[in-house]
């Protein structure tokens, strides 16, 4: 229809604009690295998110989205500074709720679960 998507692309962003409006346009579009300091604070608030729960996940980090190991699960850092949740649908990512200040809550949302 003129948007250069196919009918996949189109309904990620349609769901990714419903939870963020542009900014999460741009979440799920680009993928970044973030600065030497927005990456230090990125893995800070990552690591105190789970401070002393056995539970936590293994992450692994490309660029500026960590998944969690064996899930289907993805929490990406914005460039403001908050957290996007992701959950993988029909082997795509897809936004999965609003952004957030803390990764943990990120992956708790409702429809990240999995």
């Amino acid at each position: 229809a003129g948007c250069g998507r196919d009918r996949a692309d189109l309904a990620r962003a349609v769901r990714a604009w419903e939870h963020g409006g542009a900014a999460a346009l741009t979440v799920l579009e680009e993928e970044w690295t973030p600065d030497a300091e927005a990456l230090a604070r990125a893995r800070a608030q990552l690591a105190t998110a789970w401070e002393g729960d056995e539970r936590a996940p293994r992450l692994r980090a490309v660029a500026n989205r960590w998944t969690v190991a064996g899930a289907e699960l993805q929490v990406r850092y914005g460039h403001d500074g908050r957290w996007w949740p992701y959950r993988k649908e029909r082997g795509r990512w897809w936004p999965a709720g609003p952004a957030g200040h803390d990764p943990a809550a990120a992956l708790a949302m409702p429809g990240s679960d999995g």
